[in-house]
């Protein structure tokens, strides 16, 4: 039996409690791909080998490699990596308007606005760092972060520039 690749998000099996995912088969590529438990599709499920129990995260995207098992009524998972993603930092500034850096991985974004941040969590520098230190899909995270730094320097002297009050706070790059 060969091994197929994918990549699956695992949740807590309601039923036993066990870190299940789910796969589907794509009707043309005939390539297994991951589905979430209410999907439409005729899916699978994907059970943890004994070596991997306790080790996977909830709601964490891995590649993985899956075993048929013997009915054929799902797959095993032998070995699950973590996937991680490249990250970019952009900064935007538009004088006098716009005073955006956004970092950019996988299909998430998350961005530092201290002019017109919706939220605590973008409109603070303190907000920005707590999120990336949670993220486990950060390709080399703490260049990221040392990187994102560098830029709310040099965009919180700009604002400056542009005649906004800065709070002292967010002139230290902290953490």
């Amino acid at each position: 039996m060969a091994l197929e690749k994918s990549q699956i998000k695992f949740a807590i099996s309601e039923q036993t409690g066990e870190m299940v995912g789910f796969v589907s088969r794509h009707s043309k590529t005939k390539k297994l791909k991951g589905v979430r438990e209410n999907s439409i599709f005729g899916k699978k499920i994907c059970v943890l080998s004994a070596e991997l129990k306790g080790t996977i995260l909830p709601n964490v995207l891995y590649n993985v490699e899956l075993k048929p098992m013997h009915k054929d009524n799902g797959f095993v998972v032998v070995s699950a990596i973590p996937v991680q993603f490249k990250a970019e930092v952009e900064t935007v500034v538009v004088p006098k308007a716009i005073y955006r850096i956004n970092i950019t991985f996988g299909n998430k974004t998350v961005y530092f606005d201290p002019k017109d941040g919706k939220s605590s969590s973008s409109r603070t520098l303190d907000g920005v760092l707590e999120i990336l230190h949670s993220r486990n899909d950060i390709e080399d995270k703490e260049s990221v972060i040392e990187s994102f730094k560098k830029e709310v320097s040099v965009l919180l002297q700009e604002m400056e520039r542009d005649g906004f009050y800065v709070q002292p706070i967010q002139k230290g790059v902290s953490k």
